[in-house]
């Protein structure tokens, strides 16, 4: 496959499950993080900058782990109600499933200075913790009405011309090399050729079926998989004023798409003695299944000040995250159409040669400051605001590709022009009486589109509350959030004319932590 191909298919709304194609879409997905941690800091919105001694603090600000006085074990199992609603000019469908998961885990060895020790250095403290920064389980369905020159199969000859394939380069594709691109599979079943029906002559660049009226489609995606970061950290106080912290993020990301596309629809298939056209129908199925799997590692640093007892000032700086990616991928196309050599109508089918393909991605640099205010016995505000380039965001080849290839310019130029910065806002304050907590927060992810078309933010709202003992505590959190993006399974290189499904995911988590001191 060509070079060019990518440049149409790393457009924002391209098709999701193509081989080599790497957009701003699939970047955006290991980029855009949403609140993760215990039910403490997820019960207050996820801000815990400036908050520290909890064990969320080694993937965020690790210099909370130099406020902890005692060693400390937690586990936070979670349930999650996920809701996406997808909606075209046709209609709506709705899809609901419950997840069970372990979001975060972690443990901090303290080794901390005793009250009599002078030392202004008050000891250091280690930490590892296991945290989920996103879940990709998903399913979508939607219908939708189209009519020429805007159906899958005026893509498929988009693709191939774009592409500068000819006839002989997809019947050699075709009869001897193998499939690897959705033009040999059109050529293939029949439904692209190199002949003008409208003008009965032969041409030198791919036509389309020559359908007419409504074309209805049908598209089912199934999408499985996760994000998880392990976090080594490490965190130390300086007489209890300054505390500074650092640790190491490695990655794990498994994410696994399937795509069934239907479509179907009347078009001429011939034409008689008489030069008038026969009617015929037309439908096809395309099936579209990848897995990608990598790993990535960061690095964070961090500080908290507290210049008094009652105010606390945090800054965490994460580097970008580099991954390294590899996408195993299979598609296949089935038709029922008619093959212009015989005018025999038939169910036709082929499938691409199963592939992987490697590359590097770097999401972007982020920033965050915190403030808390703690107001004596009775519980604290707390809020944070963290600075996201997803412009940033960029695709490199893997060494066999050489470092001077530049097969992903057109994506990376094309991720330049749609994404932006943003700046993602979260508060939350806790009440306190006695041994018990309760807790409520707001989060707001900001727009990563340049486009007012789209707006990719995220809102959620929280509460909690928990009970704190002397060697044990128990927190509960409530986090409901809600998206609303857009989704196209295929983009025209024109720009324009593609099926436009609205999607609104909704998701409603319900957190359980529970802690040991000692």
């Amino acid at each position: 496959m060509k070079k060019t191909l990518l440049a149409s298919l790393a457009l924002l709304l391209g098709w999701g499950g193509t081989a080599f194609a790497q957009t701003g879409t699939d970047a955006l997905r290991y980029s855009q993080l949403g609140i993760s941690g215990t039910a403490r800091i997820q019960g207050i919105g996820g801000a815990q900058t400036a908050l520290g001694a909890d064990i969320t603090n080694i993937a965020g600000n690790p210099a909370g782990l130099g406020m902890f006085r005692r060693s400390e074990f937690s586990i936070t199992p979670g349930i999650q109600y996920n809701t996406t609603e997808t909606g075209t000019g046709d209609g709506n469908f709705t899809d609901e499933r419950n997840i069970f998961s372990v979001p975060q885990m972690g443990l901090v060895l303290s080794k901390r200075r005793g009250d009599d020790d002078t030392n202004d250095w008050r000891g250091v403290n280690l930490g590892i913790g296991f945290t989920r920064l996103n879940n990709f389980n998903q399913q979508l369905r939607y219908t939708n009405t189209t009519e020429a020159p805007n159906t899958i199969v005026d893509y498929f000859a988009d693709q191939a011309n774009i592409n500068g394939r000819t006839e002989s380069s997809l019947i050699d594709e075709v009869d001897n090399t193998g499939i690897t691109s959705l033009a040999g599979l059109a050529y293939s079943t029949f439904l692209i050729e190199f002949w003008d029906v409208e003008r009965g002559e032969a041409t030198n660049y791919a036509n389309p079926l020559y359908s007419y009226g409504a074309i209805g489609q049908l598209e089912e995606i199934q999408r499985r998989g996760s994000q998880n970061q392990l976090d080594i950290g490490v965190g130390t106080s300086y007489k209890d004023k300054i505390y500074l912290g650092a640790s190491l993020g490695i990655i794990t990301s498994n994410f696994t798409q399937e795509s069934i596309f239907r479509e179907s629809g009347d078009y001429v298939i011939a034409f008689d003695e008489e030069n008038q056209g026969i009617p015929g129908q037309y439908n096809l199925t395309l099936r579209d299944e990848f897995t990608t799997r990598g790993a990535g590692i960061n690095l964070k640093v961090g500080v908290i000040a507290r210049p008094v007892d009652a105010l606390r000032l945090g800054l965490s700086i994460q580097t970008p995250t580099a991954y390294n990616f590899t996408d195993d991928y299979q598609r296949s196309l089935s038709a029922t159409s008619v093959d212009p050599d015989t005018g025999v109508p038939g169910t036709y089918s082929d499938a691409e040669l199963p592939g992987e393909f490697n590359y590097r991605l770097t999401t972007p640099f982020r920033a965050t400051g915190g403030v808390a205010y703690f107001i004596g016995k009775y519980g604290f505000i707390t809020a944070d605001a963290e600075f996201v380039n997803y412009g940033g965001m960029r695709f490199s080849e893997d060494n066999e590709f050489g470092s001077s290839s530049g097969y992903f310019t057109d994506v990376n130029n094309s991720i330049s022009d749609t994404y932006q910065s943003a700046v993602n806002f979260k508060i939350g304050a806790e009440g306190r009486y006695e041994a018990f907590r309760f807790r409520a927060g707001y989060a707001h992810s900001g727009d990563p589109y340049k486009s007012n078309d789209l707006d990719g933010s995220i809102k959620a709202y929280t509460l909690g509350a928990g009970i704190r003992l002397q060697n044990y505590f128990v927190d509960l959190a409530y986090v409901n959030s809600n998206q609303a993006t857009r989704y196209s399974p295929y983009t025209f290189s024109s720009g324009g004319g593609e099926p436009i499904v609205d999607m609104k995911n909704r998701q409603s988590t319900a957190l359980l932590t529970v802690g040991f001191n000692f």
